[in-house]
């Protein structure tokens, strides 16, 4: 039994909160982040635009390589990713100027390995949130989905490779330019590692009121 309008929109809304909490997290540990993230974060150092900036601009290209992709177009879920983008950007920019006080509060290393391992967590549940609601998901969830379906007979992880090409191609540009890999560190081997299984565990246990819509 599916549920309603009401609460998959609850849980939509929370779902973006802590995915973009838990981005901000990671990104105030130094530790790593998550493969989009560090893009953006490498993009945002090459080109000394504001992250919340960035952030957009990277997920509007998405959902422009999502587009072309795909056999038929919907206004509906094109309308729904720009705005998911949009405030994606906004409150990941929000969470990190707010939170910025952390970066002190959490300084040894033992304290940044924590950190990042939280905002990983906390990703987690937000995607498990907002992928049963099924409302809208982040351009780069559908990207993964539609190249997995058009090119490796539905192989996810596959589709997940493929996406992570033009995403590392830039990462590698900003580590040619400054000499640093930015955003890529031990949080990132963490979240390609633990995400899928994260994101089942909260699946099955947090919350099961709310349904696969």
């Amino acid at each position: 039994m599916k549920n309603g309008l009401l609460t998959r929109s609850i849980f939509f809304i929370l779902g973006l909160l802590l995915v973009t909490l838990g981005n901000a997290l990671t990104i105030l540990s130094g530790e790593g982040n998550g493969i989009w993230t560090a893009t953006s974060l490498s993009l945002a150092t090459l080109t000394k635009l504001p992250l919340n900036w960035v952030i957009i601009l990277v997920g509007l290209l998405v959902i422009v390589a999502n587009v072309l992709l795909l056999d038929h177009f919907s206004w509906y879920h094109l309308a729904g990713s720009v705005l998911f983008v949009f405030f994606f950007g906004e409150f990941i920019q929000l969470f990190v100027h707010q939170l910025a006080f952390l970066k002190d509060s959490f300084s040894s290393d033992f304290e940044k390995i924590f950190l990042v391992v939280f905002g990983i967590v906390i990703v987690c549940l937000g995607t498990s949130f907002y992928q049963r609601a099924n409302l809208w998901m982040y351009p780069t969830d559908y990207l993964t989905d539609i190249l997995a379906l058009r090119f490796f007979s539905g192989s996810v992880f596959k589709g997940q490779l493929l996406a992570f090409v033009p995403a590392l191609l830039i990462i590698c540009s900003a580590f040619l330019a400054t000499g640093h890999l930015i955003g890529i560190q031990i949080g990132t081997v963490l979240a390609l590692l633990a995400n899928g299984e994260l994101i089942g565990f909260f699946h099955r246990y947090a919350f099961p009121v709310l349904k696969h819509n």
